[in-house]
């Protein structure tokens, strides 16, 4: 449990870092219903790591689950907020800035998680001598 609110408090803390950076880029106003829509999907991003405790599931279905909770979440609070137009264009380019995002947050954490494993392992051999 503690893990999961520590999740979901780490993807509070980067989305909102990546929405104050977009927001003067783009000039984006936003309301309070924008605002809760965010904090419900960065809510969900960090919600749905918990699959990578379930060490018999593949990684790659793992990351499958993760991302399409992710992208499910985008795309329900981003339609109710009317966020991006029905239209295919606009669709098919929120999918990929989405995704581009997602695998670059996804692969800075793959690579910190891979060296503490490398550390722990390191430490472990170190005291089994």
């Amino acid at each position: 449990m503690k893990k999961m609110i520590k999740s979901m408090l780490m993807a509070i803390g980067i989305g909102s870092s990546i929405t104050l950076f977009v927001i003067p880029i783009y000039n984006i106003q936003m309301g309070i219903q924008d605002v809760l829509g965010l904090y419900v999907i960065w809510v969900v991003c960090g919600f749905l790591p918990i699959v990578y405790q379930n060490e018999r599931m593949p990684l790659a279905l793992q990351l499958l689950i993760h991302f399409s909770g992710s992208i499910i979440a985008f795309f329900i609070i981003s339609t109710l907020n009317d966020w991006v137009p029905l239209k295919v264009e606009a669709l098919v380019g929120a999918f990929i800035i989405f995704t581009m995002i997602f695998l670059v947050i996804w692969f800075i954490f793959f690579i910190i998680n891979v060296k503490q494993s490398k550390q722990i392992n390191k430490k472990i051999k170190e005291t089994q001598k």
